[in-house]
């Protein structure tokens, strides 16, 4: 038999020798810790822990070793309980409680139709003044740029806006004509 497999052997035998003698106490201090629920799982997280340490001989007393682990793994899940409970109430979400950043389908809907009719309101203006407007509202130019961007005088570039915001104000609701367009 080789050496490296003695030694194994020797460890394993170590290890289980260690679990059979103070499972039962670790499984007991890990609920007086006041996780009984996960009792078991702390104590078994205790000895795979120590199953790890790269250096087992360098531990003095295994027995202080598995229940310090137990110890600072019952805080961790105290702290971790601490925080789920802070940001994560136990009550259950209602579906109709979560909000959607999406607007609702009639939302879109209703916005797809307002778009369509004011579009079909543009289209009954001559081409330059629709071009004045977008350019002017929706693209935010000013008179000017979009004078020079139609070759036409800055003052006719302010008459075709207001043409076509005389025009919008006559066959558009005023529900339609918000804050947002009007500036």
């Amino acid at each position: 038999m080789d050496c490296r497999k003695h030694f194994e052997m020797t460890i394993h035998g170590f290890l289980d020798k260690l679990f059979r003698r103070h499972q039962k106490e670790l499984l007991a201090f890990a609920e007086r810790q006041g996780h009984a629920s996960i009792a078991e799982d702390l104590t078994q997280e205790s000895f795979l822990r120590l199953m790890q340490h790269p250096d087992l001989a360098s531990i003095d007393n295994p027995r202080a070793y598995l229940f310090k682990t137990v110890a600072n793994l019952s805080k961790n899940a105290y702290d971790y309980e601490q925080v789920r409970m802070r940001y994560c109430p136990d009550e259950p979400i209602e579906i109709n409680q979560i909000v959607s950043p999406l607007p609702t389908l009639e939302t879109t809907l209703v916005a797809q139709q307002q778009l369509e009719r004011f579009i079909a309101i543009m289209d009954l203006l001559p081409d330059i003044i629709q071009h004045a407007f977008i350019l002017s509202k929706l693209d935010g130019l000013t008179y000017a740029e979009v004078a020079e961007a139609l070759g036409i005088s800055s003052k006719s570039a302010q008459r075709y806006v207001f043409k076509a915001w005389q025009h919008l104000i006559q066959h558009l609701d005023n529900d339609f004509l918000d804050d947002n367009l009007t500036r």
